[in-house]
């Protein structure tokens, strides 16, 4: 991934500082026009969402405001038919809920048809409906997505603090290390909602994997793909009654977020069996043990190989040079295998079963990490 900036310090003189009060209310000034369009989901949103819209143009000073009504009922309908009376306001509407990243695909969707009509934005923020983001914010998002019109800026909660769900920060520390790690995204906050993107990479974001909350992940690995640059807001965390209002899902939208990990140790699995079932086979039809266990490794490294390029971390480079350091990487992880039961076998006296789950597993991840990185590394974008 390219580099990340923390641009903070470069636009502090240009932003309005905000005054805490006892009501977390935000200062009033004559706003600026912004150049970004502005994108919302909502799913039913609260009455407080129509008083959200009218700060957004009149403080923010942005005129171009998208709305999808991600299917939130007849109930909600008086709410959107007033979005819409806002005038700069657009509202889109799903008749059934689609979930977030379907809904923003649909939104990207009509600011590309808009841009090549007639319009020439800055760039595209998205923000959430439920009041967890700042008009001050929003606007910090812009000026960055104009000082850095090529990268994705990203507005950063801070989990340091108390007043903060424990599900919310739970979550963000798992993902955070789980994607620095296993994913090479390095970003402080891999969940926020805020976000500014370049108009150019539009088109990519209507292409990407998942419907929901794993949408805005996938948004992070498809950066990375491309080589974006990813610059990094600080904002203000804002949790309204626990984030009562947030439809995430902990449980459904995990699995979903880490789907990656997944379909890798699925693609693991499947290798075992076909390596023991080629073993077998061929051990009780009259071949010799070494035979047996080197035509085994090699028909299940085939496997592997296979649904990890093509499957789990979709790069279709030159397969030969790929073939090579994968088998490389099996050679020296067979090596340290070996080696490394061998030697906690003799010192501790440990089950040989138990040192080889133990030392696999290891292996396991340090597996993940080296194909990601260099087996089928991907080369930086533009």
């Amino acid at each position: 991934m390219g580099k990340k900036r923390n641009p903070i310090e470069d636009i502090r003189q240009s932003i309005t500082p905000m005054k805490a009060s006892g009501d977390m209310k935000e200062k009033s000034t004559i706003p600026m026009e912004r150049s970004a369009v502005v994108v919302i989901p909502a799913y039913k949103p609260s009455e407080g969402f129509l008083d959200f819209l009218s700060r957004l143009k009149n403080q923010g000073g942005f005129n171009d405001i998208v709305v999808v009504d991600d299917g939130s009922g007849e109930e909600y309908e008086r709410i959107f038919c007033a979005a819409g009376m806002i005038p700069g306001v657009m509202v889109l509407s799903h008749y059934v809920n689609l979930g977030k990243g379907r809904t923003l695909k649909t939104a990207f969707n009509y600011c590309i048809g808009q841009a090549r009509e007639k319009i020439s934005w800055g760039g595209v923020i998205t923000a959430d409906a439920d009041g967890q983001h700042k008009i001050q914010d929003i606007v910090n998002i812009g000026r960055a997505l104009e000082k850095y019109p090529e990268s994705l800026v990203l507005g950063c909660r801070t989990f340091n603090s108390q007043n903060i769900p424990f599900r919310s920060r739970l979550g963000n520390k798992v993902s955070k290390l789980v994607y620095r790690w296993l994913c090479g995204v390095n970003v402080s906050d891999t969940q926020t909602g805020l976000r500014g993107l370049p108009c150019r990479f539009l088109e990519e974001c209507c292409q990407i994997e998942g419907e929901r909350y794993e949408y805005e992940t996938n948004m992070l690995l498809k950066a990375k793909e491309q080589g974006m640059d990813i610059t990094e807001v600080p904002i203000e965390t804002v949790y309204e009654n626990n984030n009562a209002a947030s439809h995430f899902n902990p449980l459904r939208d995990s699995m979903k977020i880490y789907a990656v990990i997944l379909k890798y140790s699925l693609s693991s699995i499947l290798s075992v069996v076909v390596d023991y079932s080629i073993f077998s086979y061929l051990y009780f039809h009259g071949q010799s043990l070494l035979t047996a266990t080197y035509m085994a490794r090699l028909g299940s490294a085939l496997v592997n190989f296979t649904i990890n390029r093509n499957v789990v971390f979709k790069y279709q480079g030159n397969i030969a040079a790929q073939f090579f350091k994968y088998v490389l990487l099996v050679a020296v992880s067979g090596t340290i295998s070996g080696i490394s039961i061998s030697l906690v076998k003799q010192i501790l006296e440990i089950p040989v079963i138990t040192v080889k789950v133990v030392v696999e597993l290891i292996l396991y991840f340090m597996n993940f990490y080296i194909q990601r990185i260099w087996v089928f590394a991907k080369r930086k974008g533009k």
